[in-house]
């Protein structure tokens, strides 16, 4: 040491650890002392560094123990959730897919399997076996809504098609699917999903339509029936004066007059008679598939009228209608005529024994619907009633004056226009009243 003073670092040091001095220590206990001190320190720091490397490697076990546990634990809830999962599709009956959108490899389970009367290992669990058994006509409609879900054009994959049984009969398949991976650049990885068989639920629906369509036609003969009594007396009519005008011709022919007026007579009655025959051939026509097309409404309402003027003649009940004359509608045109020969009749049926007998029927355009309503004289129906006179077979008349079908068959057909049917009772009498959407009217310009 320079003068035997101490160095700037030594003698930090030495503050330190308690042993300051302003001259060099020369004596040996005082080094001996300073070298234990720092011996001591140094002892101290180990120990102190050993306990918190003990203290992390504790941790680290613990959360190494505790990660261990959770993974036992989701584990098995995992296998619960699976197995839950097994007997859910399994109460259901639904067969599994599951399709690598990269190698076009798609795992089909039992179940999908079994739905066309194979097992697992009978099929190469590839997309082409799959594409091989449907219908040829539903493989492109099915391909290309699978094609716009995975291309994110469509929100969901929801389509019902055939596929070919074993034994060589069509099963109905209605499959859904969600893909359920995506790489992080977000492409589709994995689609998955169900099918199930509707075969039965396919043929029940058939027979439901094949029956509708037959009550249908039972209720136009129905209403055949109703108008046959009256066709002849109808129909005689004209005849009638046709045979008197021709009779009377030769001897107003040199009164050109008088002639002309028979031949207007003749031509009346003879238009006439065909309306009623045409009517009757159109509305006696079988019943078929709805075919949508726009029609004008008078035109509809008219002829409805034309049916049943002759039970509404013999009934002392007229049936008038107030409706723009320009006003269409997008319709099945046989259809809605049969609901308002159904609705005209009911109301001559309800008001035969009032002292006051008409029936009114009248449409206008609303903010968002075309409405159509058939009036009556009679009283507002019971609201008991009213729950219940659209079900099949209810009816308010005596045994053998009504089948209880059409006011159903009514709403059935206004079910397929997408129109409802419903009693307005803001009006002092019977007021049947039916809603179209907006989008079925038209106006003709």
């Amino acid at each position: 040491m320079s003068d035997g003073k101490i160095g700037p670092l030594l003698l930090r040091q030495l503050r330190k650890l308690g042993l300051s001095t302003e001259v060099a220590p020369i004596d040996t206990e005082i080094w001996n002392n300073f070298l234990l001190k720092i011996d001591k320190t140094y002892r101290e720091y180990d120990e102190s560094r050993q306990s918190s490397d003990n203290v992390l490697a504790v941790s680290l076990k613990e959360m190494e123990l505790m990660q261990e546990e959770r993974a036992r634990l989701n584990a098995d809830t995992l296998k619960e959730l699976n197995a839950n999962l097994s007997l859910v599709l399994q109460a259901s009956e639904l067969g599994v897919w599951d399709w690598n959108l990269e190698t076009n490899n798609v795992v089909y389970d039992r179940r999908w399997c079994e739905i066309l009367g194979f097992k697992p290992e009978d099929l190469i669990h590839e997309l082409t076996t799959f594409q091989a058994l449907v219908n040829p006509d539903d493989i492109n409609r099915v391909m290309n809504q699978a094609a716009d879900y995975i291309a994110g054009k469509i929100n969901k994959f929801d389509v019902k098609f055939q596929m070919k049984h074993r034994e060589g009969h069509w099963v109905q398949i209605h499959a859904k699917g969600k893909i359920i991976k995506f790489d992080p650049a977000g492409k589709p990885l994995r689609f998955m999903g169900t099918h199930s068989d509707i075969t039965e639920e396919v043929r029940i629906q058939k027979e439901i339509e094949q029956q509708k369509n037959k009550l249908f036609h039972q209720s136009k003969l129905a209403s055949l029936g109703e108008m046959s009594a009256g066709i002849a007396h109808e129909v005689n009519n004209p005849l009638a004066i046709i045979a008197g005008a021709a009779e009377l011709l030769n001897k107003f022919k040199d009164h050109p007059e008088k002639f002309n007026l028979k031949v207007d007579s003749i031509l009346k009655s003879t238009h006439r008679i065909s309306k009623i025959l045409n009517g009757l051939k159109k509305f006696s026509r079988s019943a078929g598939s709805i075919e949508m097309k726009e029609f004008n409404l008078s035109s509809i309402i008219d002829e409805a009228i034309v049916l049943t003027e002759i039970k509404s003649s013999r009934a002392s009940t007229p049936v008038s209608r107030d409706c723009p004359e320009h006003l269409s509608l997008v319709c099945d045109d046989l259809s809605l005529e049969q609901v308002l020969i159904n609705l005209i009749n009911n109301a001559i049926d309800a008001v035969k024994l009032n002292e006051e007998k008409w029936v009114k029927l009248t449409a206008h355009e609303a903010e968002e619907s075309l409405i159509l309503r058939v009036f009556d004289s009679g009283a507002t129906i019971n609201q008991e009633l009213e729950e219940k006179i659209f079900d099949p077979f209810f009816t308010t008349k005596k045994v053998g004056e009504g089948t209880g079908l059409g006011l159903s068959i009514t709403k059935g057909i206004l079910d397929e226009h997408q129109a409802t049917i419903s009693l307005n009772r803001s009006f002092p009498t019977t007021c049947f009243e039916i809603k179209f959407k907006k989008a079925g009217v038209k106006i003709a310009t």
